[in-house]
């Protein structure tokens, strides 16, 4: 699994690059914690999903994977995490094999 590069936010007013640390531009300290949260949004609702999992619950893990692939279609764990679940169905979370592997005995 490859890692996502976390999304540049800049500053509306100034257009220099905000830290990420402090949720404000470093130029004109406008406070930038809302465009954070948008930008960051898929990452959230996967961070959410995992923690629905963890409860059992798997129709909000969906709803929440979907909705971090619609706020950033380039979340890939969010895509195969919600791949995973598709092939297992309602039963549950599955291990999924890759081509070649064998069962152990």
């Amino acid at each position: 699994m490859s890692a996502v590069a976390d999304p540049e936010v800049l500053c509306p007013l100034c257009k220099v690059a905000a830290d990420p640390r402090s949720l404000c531009c470093p130029s004109c300290r406008e406070d930038l914690s809302a465009l954070f949260r948008l930008r960051y949004a898929g990452r959230i609702d996967y961070n959410r999903a995992l923690e629905a999992l963890a409860a059992g619950d798997e129709a909000t893990a969906r709803f929440r994977l979907r909705g971090a692939l619609e706020a950033e279609p380039g979340l890939h764990p969010a895509r195969e995490l919600l791949e995973s679940l598709s092939v297992a169905g309602p039963a549950g979370l599955v291990r999924v094999g890759r081509e070649g592997d064998t069962p152990s005995e």
